[in-house]
């Protein structure tokens, strides 16, 4: 990774410990509310130790990749079904506009009465949450290239089929990760929350455990992993598309 990709990262880190030091420290917040900077290490370094931390970790992140990879499958497909026919368009356009404004808590009771408190319903939760989200992102990608060179369907009289397979696609695909990066966020916000209302293992579940217990420093060492995990799939995500779409 190069210098000047990391020290914007390094810059951040240093503000966001300094302002918790100040804050625990000089303004005195309580610990039951905001651990110090050294408990909470601490308290990282003593879960990292632990067979039950990296299976909580490992647990999460497969539901993550899991159910991501599925919406990827699906959402993509339908959005270039959408820019081959308006009427297909609409179809999957009504539906999307129906699911994102359902909250997705509601159909946690659903996803626990059908699949149990296992990996299937945290899957399907997180597919819920980010495949109504990924269509309109990936198709207003996909609009933007089509926009630009919308002159070579007549300038070359190719097919609809063949301007989109050869121009809307390829070009559209590094805007494609970049949306891609966003949405895997909101796979991690939607996996936690399934987690912690009904789990048996992973993050979400750790943090209510421990909730519990009032164990504060434990709470905010499971942020941290939650962040940094995000953080390492989002370089890995740019670095990719770096390697993938050297033109850019």
């Amino acid at each position: 990774m190069k210098l000047k990709s990391v020290s914007p990262l390094i810059i951040t880190a240093i503000i966001v410990l300094s302002l918790w030091v100040i804050a625990t420290e000089f303004i005195g917040i309580q610990k039951i509310f905001l651990p110090s900077v050294q408990d909470t290490f601490k308290k990282l370094t003593q879960l990292s130790q632990t067979t039950g931390f990296w299976l909580d970790v490992g647990y999460s992140f497969l539901r993550v990749l899991l159910g991501f990879l599925l919406s990827i499958t699906i959402s993509y497909p339908l959005m270039v079904l959408s820019l081959y026919n308006k009427r297909i368009k609409e179809v999957v356009f009504y539906m999307v506009e129906f699911f994102r404004y359902l909250p997705i808590p509601v159909f946690i009771p659903l996803t626990i009465l059908w699949f149990g408190v296992g990996d299937y319903g945290k899957i399907m939760i997180v597919f819920l949450g980010t495949f109504a989200q990924m269509i309109p992102m990936y198709y207003d990608s996909a609009i933007a290239m089509d926009s630009k060179f919308d002159a070579f369907t007549f300038g070359l009289k190719w097919s609809r089929f063949k301007y989109i397979t050869k121009i809307i696609i390829p070009g559209s695909l590094p805007n494609i990760i970049d949306d891609s990066r966003l949405c895997f966020g909101w796979a991690w916000t939607y996996l936690i929350i399934a987690e912690l209302l009904g789990a048996e293992n992973g993050i979400g579940y750790a943090i209510i455990r421990a909730q519990r217990y009032l164990a504060s420093d434990t709470i905010f060492a499971y942020i941290i992993v939650i962040g940094i995990i995000g953080v390492i799939t989002d370089r890995l995500l740019v670095f990719i598309k770096n390697k993938t779409f050297k033109w850019l």
